[in-house]
């Protein structure tokens, strides 16, 4: 379980970190620097996994793994239970309905971007972690788009941060951000540009 005194530094604005940093500024500058180094690592050898609770620990582990000893352990909410035990259920109940759909194979990129757009706001209202869910939502979301032989660019998209379509989400903005951000991150082909939308797609394994 993690404890308050795990994450905490009495008298800082930054959370408990491997690097000893306190300052704010200072430490998010380094933070970039190392998960930007180990989402390199992502690019050239992904996490396989099942979609799954474990998979997205396994990816905050390996993208936090030089800034937080508590890398890849899902956040405690409710006191008496085990650890992470509630954003494990509601985890595992959308990731059994990915299963479901068969992790969005077979679909046309408009179709895919959909779904998974949804997939990824039901993900971002959980939480999963302390901190750090923006990026390991993201890879994840790339992960299933090379299942999907899709791949997301995500610097395509004006809206990149997952964090900020959600909250945009909860003030009951337009539930279309989020899908425009991540068909935005994807590549279509000519018919959907000449829809008059800006939207970044392309089909094809480019791993």
């Amino acid at each position: 379980m993690i404890e308050h005194t795990d994450i905490t530094i009495v008298g800082a604005a930054t959370l408990k970190n491997k690097l000893g940093i306190t300052d704010p500024q200072e430490f998010a500058t380094a933070e970039a620097a190392l998960t930007g180094l180990r989402l390199g690592e992502l690019r050239s050898a992904p996490i396989r996994g099942g979609f799954d609770s474990l998979h997205l620990q396994e990816i905050h582990r390996h993208v936090y793994q030089d800034v937080y000893d508590w890398a890849g352990e899902l956040r405690h909410i409710e006191a008496g239970e085990q650890p992470g035990s509630e954003v494990v259920r509601s985890l595992n109940t959308i990731f059994d309905r990915l299963g479901r759909e068969n992790h969005l194979k077979g679909r046309s990129p408009d179709e895919w971007s959909h779904s998974a757009s949804a997939y990824i706001y039901d993900l971002g209202i959980i939480q999963p972690f302390i901190a750090g869910n923006e990026v390991a939502l993201r890879e994840l979301a790339e992960e299933l788009a090379r299942k999907n032989n899709l791949t997301l660019q995500w610097e395509r998209a004006p809206e990149s941060s997952i964090g900020e379509v959600v909250r945009r989400l909860q003030q009951f903005e337009q539930s279309t951000n989020i899908r425009r951000m991540v068909m935005l991150a994807t590549d279509l082909d000519a018919t959907v540009l000449a829809r008059g939308i800006e939207r970044f797609f392309f089909t094809g394994d480019s791993f």
